[in-house]
């Protein structure tokens, strides 16, 4: 073979070699919305609970209260089960839509007045 062509060969091979390795990057760096629960095959976009939730999740005082539900041993998903951090204790205490219970019984969630309006200043403006 002519040394010309062997010459583009190795020069078209390291191009498409790059071309790869830059994308490979791109798409490593890229971010992707989180949402748990939700295949990666069926979800086209975070949902509007997930938007919110991430809002929600980034505001200290909405911290706090979620850490007080999870130190009552609230779990996320597993509001089916009476359990769910969200529908069952966070829900429950910032929106005021009833009270939070597990196994049907009420229960009580220390919270503090001011991490409660706070709170519920970041989760009416976020819907």
């Amino acid at each position: 073979m002519d040394w010309r062509i062997i010459s583009r060969i190795l020069m078209s091979g390291t191009f498409l070699v790059s071309i790869m390795i830059g994308a490979n990057a791109t798409a490593q760096t890229v971010t992707h919305p989180a949402v748990t629960g939700i295949s990666p095959q069926t979800q086209t976009q975070p949902s509007k609970g997930a938007q919110n939730h991430a809002a929600v999740e980034s505001n200290p005082a909405c911290q706090r209260i979620l850490s007080e539900c999870r130190k009552l041993g609230f779990i996320q998903g597993q509001w089916k089960k009476d359990n769910g951090l969200w529908k069952d204790c966070f829900d429950p205490v910032v929106k005021g839509s009833g009270t939070p219970t597990r196994d049907g019984k009420p229960i009580s969630v220390p919270v503090s007045p001011n991490d409660l309006q706070a709170c519920r200043a970041v989760e009416g403006h976020h819907k």
